[in-house]
């Protein structure tokens, strides 16, 4: 028997390490911002939206602009069908706008934003409440449930409103002389659909934009709103 190691019992074998290699980091993306503009016909959202797109190009932020209903080939189909004149419940149309709104996240909205894009939406979650809701007589409580399940498989990081007389809304329609489903409603359902997203915002705690004046005018109004939502240099 072997005597015992003055030193006691030696430690255990240290496993071999490869020297590190320098890793060059992996770049990371920032998530892009989900932007919604909402409002009623005539208020001036698609030329916003559009404004808004040019400002953020010119501040070297990445950005795409989608419209609700639409966005990819089935949401665009169902445009069609919802603008159209076929007669349907107000539940049905909150259905059928929320699965398009689906659609929409899915396919196209969260992938941009994955890449570090910005989206832009032309209309979004308060427009079905406001419309189908108020406007049409679909129960609110459910449709404000629909909405908020379906908004939820992508989660918007500002919802903004913009906000017009109706009166003064029709007005500009009719001077561009467009003409859908939604746009032939009277002025009592615009009056509605009008006070709906005032009345929502202020429930959300959602920021309301004065749409009256020069396109300008109202795309600073938007950018003092959005603007902030810049990461920083």
């Amino acid at each position: 028997m072997n005597p015992p190691d003055p030193d006691g019992p030696a430690p255990p074998p240290r496993p071999y390490a490869m020297p590190a290699s320098p890793v060059s980091p992996v770049p990371t993306v920032a998530p892009g911002r989900y932007v919604i503009v909402e409002g009623g016909e005539g208020v001036g959202k698609s030329t916003q939206v559009a404004a808004l797109a040019k400002r953020l190009e010119a501040a070297g932020v990445t950005c795409a602009v989608v419209r609700e209903p639409g966005g990819d080939p089935f949401a665009e189909a169902g445009r069609e069908l919802l603008l159209g004149d076929l007669d349907r419940t107000p539940a049905a149309e909150v259905l059928a706008f929320n699965a398009l709104r689906a659609q929409l996240l899915e396919s196209v909205v969260a992938p941009l934003l994955a890449v570090g894009t910005w989206v832009l939406a032309d209309r979004g979650r308060l427009s079905t409440i406001a419309y189908q809701g108020y406007g049409a007589g679909a129960d609110l409580g459910w449709t404000r449930r629909v909405c908020d399940l379906t908004i939820s498989l992508c989660p918007p990081n500002l919802e903004v409103v913009l906000d017009l007389d109706p009166v003064v809304a029709a007005e500009r329609r009719t001077a561009r002389g467009s003409d859908d489903r939604f746009e032939r409603m009277d002025l009592g359902f615009h009056q509605r659909v009008a006070h709906a997203y005032r009345h929502e915002a202020e429930r959300a705690g959602i920021t309301v934009v004065d749409a009256d004046g020069t396109p300008d005018e109202i795309t600073d109004r938007l950018w003092a709103v959005v603007g902030p939502l810049r990461p920083s240099p």
